[in-house]
């Protein structure tokens, strides 16, 4: 959910701060594929698990953008107590979504996603995404209720890698998503989660950087962007670290970021 922070500063790159605000830009642009590159693969599992029979997540209708083509395979155990599915793209699969994939995705998973205790993990085999590689393994964990009367899960990240033809990025992140609205109902569009924690790795520059929380933020499924909350995002160019806040809770592209002082407002895309 952090991934939807790809933004542009191209006005900001004016000013003496231009060096670490470029890395800072670089930074979010990386964290945001690596974080979009696995939030696809999470998707699809959850498509895959739908189309066979399989009551997982909880996501919108399901799609099979990605998985179109006659080229991919699904292998579906759903007799194991800890279920696995596989989606094997092949050599080559050009996909709906328009975007060209290779290699597995593979999941497993022990219980529902509403009930507590549940481990669902992803990794991959091989897999590609328009010749990107995609390594690591995400594992999302449903903790149960907190004090505030909400499920709410761990999102852990590891051992990921992108490698680009312009370099590598890697990536590691630790998050908790509380399931702030929506859980009673099976109407993905009334979803709210707060989302906090952390993520780090390094560019395809070869930059290290972090980005940290600072207020939840705010994330409705029926919206398009993050409408609130705010995370601050360093790199090991920069000479300080700078603040992205996305407002007070409206549904638009509309965020800021402030570098030593100085606030700039920009759009998401």
């Amino acid at each position: 959910m952090i991934g939807l922070i790809l933004f542009s500063l191209d006005s900001c790159k004016k000013n003496n701060d231009a060096a670490s605000i470029s890395a800072d830009t670089q930074a979010a642009q990386d964290n945001a594929y690596a974080e979009g590159t696995y939030s696809d693969a999470y998707n699809a599992v959850d498509v895959a698990a739908r189309s066979n029979g399989g009551s997982l997540f909880k996501t919108g209708a399901p799609q099979l953008d990605m998985m179109s083509g006659a080229s991919v395979t699904i292998t579906f155990d759903s007799l194991s107590v800890t279920r696995k599915i596989t989606i094997d793209f092949g050599t080559s699969t050009l996909c709906r979504d328009g975007r060209t994939r290779s290699g597995q995705i593979i999941a497993t998973w022990n219980g529902w996603y509403r009930d507590s205790g549940t481990v669902i993990t992803i990794s991959f085999n091989n897999y590609t995404v328009n010749g990107d590689k995609v390594t690591g393994t995400k594992t999302v964990t449903n903790l149960g209720h907190n004090s505030s009367g909400n499920i709410h899960y761990s999102i852990v990240v590891k051992d990921a890698s992108i490698t680009t033809s312009t370099g590598t990025i890697t990536w590691a992140s630790t998050r908790d998503n509380e399931w702030f609205a929506g859980e009673k109902t099976w109407d993905w569009s009334d979803d709210v989660y707060h989302v906090t924690g952390s993520a780090s790795g390094t560019t395809r520059n070869g930059q290290a950087y972090t980005i940290t929380v600072i207020k939840p933020l705010v994330v409705a499924l029926n919206c398009h962007w993050i409408e609130q909350g705010s995370f601050d995002i360093s790199t090991s160019a920069s000479t300080s670290s700078g603040v992205v806040d996305y407002g007070n809770g409206t549904c638009d592209d509309q965020a800021t970021f402030t570098y030593n002082g100085k606030t700039y407002n920009f759009l998401l895309r």
